[in-house]
């Protein structure tokens, strides 16, 4: 999905506060703007997007709640995906040291 036509004619302010560790309250903040036009263009955008497929949702759900996943091929699978990278960074963090 791509969002275009990002103007200042209107703005949505999204805040989330939360304490740290050390007891002080730290903030974020995001605001969006956009035009009507763009709003419409975007509700639109996402009334085509694909439904929830719910039976897989619930197939997967209950391979989780039964313990059956992720199987061995999946986490084998993961491992080969993503292990070459991991490797990569770590070459490329103790070189830089």
């Amino acid at each position: 999905m791509q969002i275009s036509g990002v103007s200042t004619s209107s703005s949505i302010p999204m805040d989330r506060t939360r304490s740290t560790q050390a007891g002080k309250v730290s903030s974020d903040a995001a605001v969006l703007k956009f035009s009507a036009d763009s709003f419409s263009s975007l509700v639109q955008e996402a009334g085509q997007m694909p439904e929830v497929r719910t039976d897989l949702v619930e197939a997967f759900r209950s391979r989780i709640q039964s313990g059956n996943y992720p199987t061995q091929e999946t986490i084998a699978g993961l491992a080969n995906l993503i292990g070459p990278s991991i490797v990569q960074q770590a070459k490329a963090g103790s070189s830089s040291k």
